[in-house]
C-alpha cells in the first residue's frame, strides 16, 4: 500500500502524561465585539513572485499566479484590547486556476502544524490538481510561518525538540527582536485570513484546512464566517480536544485499530497481536527501556496500514534492542514499492522551505493547550484493556517537542478560554477521516459534527492523516462534489466501496482486472483497474476474444506495470484490434499505464485525470539515463513508440521529467505538446 506525507501537522501535537494546568486563563469566554474582525488595515501589496518564492518554486506556478503580501497589527484588537501599531506581514501566494472556465470563488489553504508553512505544498497543490482545475488557490503563509515576516524558527536546537535551555535561548532572541510571542496563536492568526479577503475584496471564498488547519478554520468560522461559502476539514483537530492531555486518547484509539487491522487478516490472530505489543513493552521496560518502549509504539503508528507492521512485530519481539534498528530496515526494504512518487518529487523540490516553524507552534501550544489540560469534550477512558506497562508508556508520549518543560520555559500568556469551547455553525461542511489516522482520529470528526447541522462526515477505511491530496480518487471526487453544490449531499457511495486495512499481500498488487459497468457483457466499454502483470496478456486475450464487440477500455486506476516486455504486447493488442482508451475524470494512469493508454486508436481524457511518466530502471540500479542514446537498452521503448505512431521525443521526456523512484503528472500543455490525444 502507498505511504504518503501530508502537509505538516501537530494535531496529536504534544506531551501526554496526566498533567496539571499551571494556572488559568485571565479572561473569561466571551465574544470579540464586532464578530471578532478589528478594523481593517487594507494595505495588501502585490509583489512579483521572484522577490519571495525560490527558484524552484517559481518554475512551478501556473499562469496567471501572483504574489503579496497582507499588513496585520501584530496584535488585533480582540476581548476589549486595543490593537498594537506594530505591523506584520502575511505572505499570499494565489496560484492561478489551470481552467478557461473557473469558477469565480477561490479556495484558501490553511496549513497544519501550528507552525506549517503553506508555501511549502506549491508542488502539492498544481500537482495533484484537486482544487485548481477550477479554482483559485490562494496559499497563505500563516503569521510566524514561512516568507511571513518574521519568521518564528528556534535556530538553536535541530529536530522538533530542544532542550530547557536551547527554548529558553530561542525565546530570548525573538523577544529582543521585538517579537511579541502572545500575538502569534489561532484568534490573531484566523483575524488575518478575514482581514484578507477584505483586502482582496474576494466576495466569497471556500475555505479547505488540514490538521491544527482545520482548528483554524473552525477559529475563522466563530471569529466572522462572512464570505465562507463552504467548508473542508480535513483530519480534524477540534477546539474542544486538548492536544496535549489527549494525545494519549488518540494514541489508544490509533493502537486500537492496529489490532482491528490485524483482526481482518486471516493469518494474523488479533489476540495474539496485542498480547504480542503489550510483552515486547513490558520486556522493554524490565530492562529500563522506557523511552524506547515509547519510540516502539511511535514505530507502529508509523506503520499503522502497512503489512509489514507483523514482520516488525516479530523482529522486536525476537529481539526488543531491534525496535529502532528494524524499522529502519523495512522502511528502507518498502521505499521502492511503497514511497509515494508524488512526496519524493516535491521533497527533491523543496528542501528546506518545507520545515516546521516551532516558535510559532510553541506559541500556539502553550497558550490554547497547556493552560487547559484535561478540559476536553471527550468522555470516558478508552485504553480497552491494555496492559499496565502499555498505559505506562502511552501515557508519557509526546510529539514534536510540545511539552509541559517547553511551554513552562515558553511561558506565554494563556489564550481566551473560549478555545476550550465547541464551535457551532451552520455553515456547509464537509468533515474528512481516516479510519487509520494516527493524529487526528475519525471520533473527533464525528464530535465536531455533531455541532454543525449542515456537516456531512465521511471516513475513508483505508485513509491515514489527510483524505485530499493522498490520491483517493472517491474522496477528489466528494470534494468537487461538495464544492460544485455544498448544500446538498454528496453520493458517498464510492466510500462503502472501499474495503478496511487488512494485512494481507501486504507484498502484492492487485494485478490489472476488467469490468463491465453494471455486469452489460453487451456494451463495447470496459473498465480497467489495477497493476499491469505478467498474466495481463492472457485476460486481455480471452476478454477480447469471447467480447469482441468491445471498442473502448476505460483505465479508472492503472498506476503502472509490473512486466514491461508483456506490458507493450498487451499494449500493442489494443492497437492491432482498433480499441480506443479514455481516462474518466478521477482516473489514474501512469508509468506502464501510460504506455498503454497511448495504444489506443482514440485516445481521450477527462478534465481532472491524472497521467504520470517517469524513467525506468534496472535490477543493477542503473536508471535509463545512465545509458547513452543509442544503447540498446532504450530500442525495446522506442521501437513501440514507433510501432503505435508517437514522436519518440515523448520517451525521451519522460525520462527526464522524473526519476525512477518518483513520478511526474502531466500537464495539460505538455500532453498537448506531444500529441498524448488523438482529439
Amino acid at each position: 500500500m502507498i505511504k504518503v506525507k501530508y502537509p505538516l501537522i501537530a494535531s496529536t501535537i504534544i506531551a501526554t502524561s496526566m498533567l496539571s494546568a499551571c494556572g488559568g486563563s485571565s479572561s473569561k469566554t466571551e465574544a470579540n465585539n464586532g464578530n471578532g474582525v478589528t478594523e481593517a488595515v487594507n494595505t495588501y501589496k502585490s509583489i512579483e513572485c521572484k522577490d519571495m518564492l525560490s527558484a524552484s518554486q517559481l518554475t512551478l506556478l501556473t499562469t496567471g499566479s501572483s504574489c503579496g503580501y497582507l499588513s496585520v497589527p501584530e496584535k488585533h484588537a480582540i476581548y476589549g484590547q486595543p490593537a498594537s501599531e506594530k505591523k506584520i506581514e502575511i505572505a499570499v501566494i494565489k496560484l492561478a486556476s489551470i481552467s478557461s472556465d473557473k469558477k469565480a470563488d477561490p479556495i484558501v489553504y490553511l496549513q497544519g502544524g501550528p507552525g506549517g508553512n503553506a508555501s511549502a505544498s506549491i508542488g502539492q497543490v498544481i500537482e495533484s490538481n484537486t482544487f485548481i482545475k477550477d479554482r483559485d488557490v490562494y496559499l497563505v503563509d500563516q503569521r510566524g510561518t514561512g516568507y511571513s515576516k518574521p519568521a518564528l524558527f528556534c535556530t538553536e536546537y535541530n529536530g522538533e525538540a530542544g532542550t530547557p535551555a536551547q527554548i529558553q535561548a530561542c525565546k530570548a532572541r525573538l523577544e529582543k527582536s521585538g517579537v511579541d510571542l502572545n500575538a502569534y496563536h489561532s484568534v490573531h492568526n484566523a483575524l488575518d485570513f478575514i482581514q484578507l479577503r477584505e483586502a482582496l475584496q474576494i466576495p466569497e471564498w471556500n475555505v479547505y484546512g488540514i490538521s491544527y488547519g482545520t482548528r483554524l478554520a473552525t477559529t475563522i468560522m466563530r471569529e466572522n464566517s462572512e464570505g465562507i461559502r463552504s467548508v473542508i476539514l480535513d483530519g480534524m483537530f477540534p477546539i474542544e480536544v486538548n492536544g496535549m492531555s489527549d494525545t494519549p486518547w488518540a494514541t489508544y484509539e490509533s493502537l486500537n485499530q492496529i489490532v482491528k487491522n490485524c483482526a481482518n487478516t486471516d493469518t494474523c490472530p488479533a489476540d495474539d497481536f496485542k498480547d504480542a505489543i503489550e510483552d515486547i513493552i513490558a520486556r522493554m521496560h524490565n530492562e529500563g527501556m522506557v523511552a524506547e518502549s515509547r519510540v516502539f509504539i511511535q514505530n507502529l503508528l508509523e506503520l499503522a496500514t502497512e503489512p509489514v507492521i507483523i514482520n516488525y512485530l516479530m523482529a522486536v519481539n525476537e529481539d526488543i534492542s531491534k525496535y529502532s534498528s528494524a524499522f529502519e530496515r523495512l522502511i528502507t526494504e518498502q521505499d521502492n514499492e511503497q514511497a509515494d512518487n508524488e512526496e519524493a518529487a516535491n521533497d527533491e523540490t523543496f528542501g528546506a522551505e518545507d520545515m516546521l516553524y516551532n516558535a510559532m507552534g510553541l506559541s500556539t501550544v502553550c497558550a490554547e493547550e497547556y493552560p487547559f489540560l484535561n478540559i476536553t469534550a471527550l468522555t470516558g477512558a478508552n485504553s480497552q484493556g491494555w496492559s499496565a506497562s502499555t498505559q505506562l508508556a502511552v501515557n508519557g508520549m509526546f510529539h514534536m517537542g510540545f511539552d509541559k518543560a517547553s511551554c513552562q520555559v515558553w511561558n506565554v500568556t494563556p489564550a481566551n478560554d473560549i478555545e476550550t469551547k465547541a464551535i457551532t455553525s451552520n455553515l456547509p461542511v464537509l468533515i474528512l477521516n481516516g479510519q487509520n489516522d494516527t493524529q487526528t482520529p475519525a471520533a473527533w470528526g464525528a464530535l465536531v459534527a455533531k455541532n454543525m447541522p449542515n456537516a456531512q462526515n465521511m471516513t475513508n477505511p483505508q485513509g491515514g492523516h489527510g483524505q485530499l491530496f493522498a490520491g483517493f480518487s472517491c474522496f477528489d471526487t466528494l470534494a468537487d462534489e461538495f464544492l460544485a453544490k455544498p448544500n446538498q449531499a454528496v453520493d458517498a457511495s464510492c466510500v462503502s466501496a472501499i474495503p478496511e486495512v487488512s494485512y494481507e499481500g501486504g507484498d502484492e498488487e492487485e494485478s490489472a482486472n476488467f469490468s463491465f459497468k453494471n455486469n452489460d457483457t453487451s456494451s463495447d466499454t470496459v473498465y480497467m483497474n489495477g497493476v499491469i502483470g505478467s498474466d495481463t496478456l492472457d485476460v486481455m486475450q480471452t476478454l477480447l476474444n469471447k467480447y469482441p464487440q468491445i471498442k473502448t477500455i476505460v483505465m479508472q486506476n492503472v498506476p503502472g506495470s509490473m512486466d514491461d516486455d508483456t506490458n507493450l504486447l498487451a499494449s500493442m493488442e489494443i492497437r492491432n484490434r482498433g480499441i480506443a482508451t479514455h481516462i474518466p475524470a478521477d482516473g489514474m494512469v501512469a508509468s506502464g499505464g501510460t504506455d498503454m493508454f497511448l495504444a489506443g486508436v482514440k485516445r481521450t481524457i477527462e478534465p481532472g485525470a491524472k497521467l504520470g511518466v517517469h524513467s525506468w530502471g534496472d535490477d543493477s540500479g542503473k536508471e535509463a539515463l545512465d545509458y547513452p542514446r543509442d544503447n540498446q537498452a532504450h530500442t525495446l521503448y522506442l521501437d513501440y513508440y514507433k510501432a503505435i505512431g508517437i514522436n519518440t521525443e515523448f520517451y525521451w521526456y519522460t525520462l527526464e521529467a522524473a526519476t525512477a523512484k518518483n513520478i511526474h503528472w502531466m500537464t495539460a500543455q505538455e500532453i498537448a505538446l506531444y500529441g498524448v490525444l488523438t482529439e
